[in-house]
């Protein structure tokens, strides 16, 4: 099977044309390794804009914006066809290398920084970035304090998210805390978690428990 690799992070960032877009999608409803990683992109990328503070673009930001573009010129003959998708993309693997591990920094920072700024954490140092499947990543601090960020189709009526703690050498999953998911996710978890720890999400029957009783959705080790 030929993978998509050189294209999944061009579409995380919607940088393909629509040829390429439908050519991942395709691929990924039958490869489990590039869901994985498409999933892991995308939650970079919704992190990432829900770190960012928002905003008010000023109002003369439209009129400069105007002004410089100038009025569209209408070309006088055809544009030349595209070259095939293997040439076009030809540059992407090495852009890409150093383009997404910039991008994974950028969002580990912001984060933090808006983390901090929320007051949720006395350290704001960053212990490990764990990438957890089907979720997003986990990101953990000196402090014991960890943050799930990435994006989770909203819980269904009746049920919620719920996280869980299972302590490094233990086996019994401790509490910390639900959530709605969503596409621009971030929750704090309500227990500290320490290295080695594993942190395992679920989706609950009404509004969770003490003991998990829905499917695992996602999991990984900090």
């Amino acid at each position: 099977m030929e993978h998509v690799d050189e294209l999944i992070s061009g579409y995380t960032l919607h940088g393909l044309d629509a040829a390429d877009e439908r050519l991942v999608l395709e691929h990924v409803e039958t490869c489990e390794r590039c869901r994985v990683q498409l999933r892991e992109m995308e939650a970079v990328a919704a992190a990432l804009a829900f770190a960012a503070p928002q905003a008010e673009p000023p109002p003369e930001l439209r009129d400069r914006l105007l002004e410089v573009i100038g009025p569209e010129v209408v070309p006088s003959t055809p544009p030349e066809a595209p070259p095939e998708r293997r040439a076009r993309w030809s540059w992407w693997p090495r852009f890409s290398a150093v383009a997404v591990p910039m991008l994974a920094v950028a969002v580990i920072a912001l984060a933090v920084w808006n983390i901090s700024l929320r007051g949720d954490v006395k350290d704001a140092d960053v212990r490990s970035v764990a990438p957890i499947a089907n979720v997003g990543s986990v990101v953990s601090f000196s402090g014991g304090q960890a943050t799930v960020f990435g994006g989770l189709k909203p819980a269904p009526a009746d049920h919620t998210y719920e996280a869980w703690v299972i302590p490094k050498g233990e086996t019994v999953p401790q509490a910390a805390g639900t959530f709605a998911g969503g596409n621009d996710m971030s929750f704090t978890l309500t227990r500290d978690a320490s290295a080695g720890d594993t942190i395992v999400i679920t989706l609950e029957p009404g509004s969770g428990g003490p003991a998990p009783k829905g499917p695992v959705v996602g999991k990984t080790s900090i």
